[in-house]
């Protein structure tokens, strides 16, 4: 296993570094709350129901806090990449971009997990990438529907006007 408790803390520092570089301040103040919740709480709420209540995936030395077997930086990694992910479905208005968007994000999640399988930090049970993968989606288009109904999406509030 290579960087034995070390990749959550590292993935929550890289998340925070990237979110400084693209999102401008005052949006990441705006944007922090559905950090927490849509990132840290369902997070967290999602380990546990995943690892601890289903048993269908199990993390090993990925991160150096847990809480109930919760990895707490890898969970905290969700509060940047939400604010990063919302603040990037607002910047753009054209369908294909929003598309790319949306699926980045799940990709994404799918392909660290492959790389936490690996090397030896997750192991399935009953459960693929592609679930992962689909999870994620929902759980990405869960917060783009919030910010829709919310106001946030200004960009793409005019279906109308919505550019393909």
């Amino acid at each position: 296993m290579i960087m034995e408790g070390l990749v959550g803390p590292l993935t929550f520092a890289g998340g925070i570094v990237v979110t400084i570089l693209l999102v401008p301040w005052e949006r990441i103040k705006e944007l922090s709350l559905i950090g927490v919740i849509g990132g840290l709480g369902v997070a967290l709420l999602l380990v546990y129901l995943m690892q601890n209540i289903f048993g269908l995936w199990m993390f090993h030395g990925i991160d150096l806090v847990y809480i109930n077997k919760i990895p707490l930086f890898l969970s905290a990694a969700w509060i940047p990449l939400i604010v990063i992910f919302s603040h990037l479905l607002a910047q753009y208005k054209h369908f294909w971009q929003i598309i790319a968007i949306l699926f980045l994000f799940p990709g994404a999640s799918a392909f660290f997990h492959l790389f936490f399988i690996l090397n030896d930090m997750l192991t399935y049970n009953n459960w693929n990438l592609f679930l992962t993968g689909l999870v994620s989606l929902g759980i990405h288009l869960s917060i783009m529907i919030y910010l829709y109904s919310t106001g946030r999406l200004e960009n793409i509030l005019d279906i109308a006007d919505f550019d393909y």
